[in-house]
């Protein structure tokens, strides 16, 4: 198996050279079968004609087998550079030799046609030879004799060598050939990703616009696709926290800048009262100053969340039951009631229990901070259909008209509103909803007070026991 650390050619040459290899091998043994039997067959053919002319100058006097052909003739005729050819003419009536050069071995006592030529391998003092062999009447007097011809396989040997060498040969040339143009193929191919490799190189830090997949192979696009969607979405996560940054300095300037100021009131009063009064109006500023860092990491903590990481089920009846324990003594100072409102059974929504207790805790403490002292705020929870509802209501001053439509934005805050809120409740609010699927709305607004109301889908057959 390659190295992830291969690269693409590398890999690609490898596995081609590896499969051509195998298809070379094959080839090879293929082609040499087939080049040394046709090489065979074709020294055979040679081989019977020779035969089937010596038998032609075969006849019979007075009962005696002898051949007509002169002596010069008859070496002509077997004649042959690099190998021993033997004859043999035998007479079938006794099994005598009639004429010969040679031993060719037993001879063979199957029946044959006359005029059939047929072969056969012998062993002569460890040399192998190829022996063609006929029988045939002769003329006028019809005696049967043998005749045969043999010779050594040096030269058909050579043949198939010859055959192996120049098949190898070709092969290595068609793989190395076919690798060659297998890797300029790939690397023009790839090309185009290099382009892409050097745009995206020149790229800065900031510079999240998406790459141009046509310029990439097709069956690289859908990477380069899903690249693009990966830095829309790095792009949106960095807009977004450069414009929270931009917006928490500027809010953290002002309780920033009370505390300095304060401090400087602190060290040129020359009474203990003076002292007093400055250092109580730090603890105010320092306090505000708290409050906003702690939902500035409420909003960052929620943007932070991955939207497609698995969640679990919470049961929000139980996250308001907490916030309101968590609130309780605040509401008591302020001389508020802070209560309930549900019939008890478990409203289960998918979500973040940590997430859904900043959520609800924001609307109650804005409802205490902004409802009318001595007055009250509810937490109600309901199943509608296939929603869970949760609504947080109080007798306070209520939303203006004109403060309906964006007092679920960042930083709004109504020239109405009491000073010390930094206009993230609402907004934390609606991050929490929305990344779990869920609405908000203001309710319904007589002139008695503030309405909140939150839908989620009700997820009571994903709870898991």
């Amino acid at each position: 198996m390659d190295s992830p650390s291969i690269s693409l050619r590398t890999s690609l040459s490898r596995r081609l050279a590896l499969v051509l290899a195998s298809i070379g091998v094959i080839g090879t043994i293929a082609a040499y079968i087939l080049g040394a039997s046709y090489a065979n067959l074709a020294y055979d053919r040679a081989l019977a004609d020779e035969v089937v002319s010596l038998g032609s100058q075969v006849s019979a006097h007075d009962g005696r087998i002898k051949v007509t052909i002169p002596e010069e003739a008859l070496a002509w005729l077997l004649a042959d550079e690099g190998d021993i050819v033997r004859y043999r003419i035998t007479d079938l009536r006794s099994m005598d030799v009639a004429s010969g050069n040679g031993d060719l071995g037993e001879v063979p006592i199957e029946i044959m046609s006359n005029g059939q030529v047929l072969y056969r391998n012998y062993d002569s003092g460890g040399r192998r030879m190829r022996v063609a062999y006929m029988r045939q009447l002769t003329e006028s007097t019809d005696i049967p004799v043998l005749v045969e011809i043999g010779e050594t396989t040096i030269k058909r040997d050579q043949a198939a060598r010859s055959i192996l060498l120049a098949t190898i040969l070709f092969m290595g040339v068609m793989i190395a050939v076919a690798v060659g143009l297998v890797r300029h193929g790939v690397n023009t191919v790839l090309a185009p990703l290099k382009l892409l490799e050097t745009e995206a190189a020149q790229r800065t830090s900031v510079d999240l616009k998406p790459l141009n997949p046509m310029h990439a192979p097709q069956e690289v696009r859908g990477l380069i696709e899903a690249i693009n969607r990966l830095m829309a979405r790095v792009s949106s996560v960095v807009e977004s926290q450069s414009h929270f940054i931009a917006n928490a300095a500027h809010q953290l300037r002002t309780p920033l800048a009370g505390l300095s100021l304060q401090a400087q009131l602190a060290k040129q009063a020359s009474s203990p009262d003076e002292i007093r009064a400055s250092l109580d109006d730090i603890e105010v500023s320092a306090a505000k100053a708290a409050h906003l860092i702690e939902q500035l990491l409420v909003l960052a903590k929620t943007e932070a969340t991955d939207p497609s990481a698995p969640v679990s089920v919470v049961n929000l009846a139980e996250v308001a039951k907490l916030v309101i324990e968590r609130y309780l003594p605040i509401a008591d100072r302020r001389r508020m009631d802070l209560g309930y409102e549900g019939d008890g059974e478990d409203l289960w929504v998918k979500g973040s229990d940590t997430l859904f207790f900043e959520m609800l805790g924001n609307l109650v403490d804005n409802a205490l901070r902004y409802g009318r002292e001595g007055g009250r705020v509810t937490i109600a929870t309901r199943r509608s259909a296939d929603e869970i509802v949760v609504s947080i209501s109080d007798n306070g001053p209520g939303f203006s008209k004109a403060d309906r439509d964006q007092v679920f934005q960042r930083f709004y805050r109504s020239d109405s509103a009491p000073q010390g809120g930094a206009g993230l409740g609402l907004a934390i609010v609606r991050e929490i909803a929305e990344r779990y699927g869920g609405r908000l709305s203001l309710g319904p607004n007589s002139g008695k007070g503030a309405c909140v109301e939150l839908y989620f889908p009700d997820s009571a057959l994903a709870k898991t026991v």
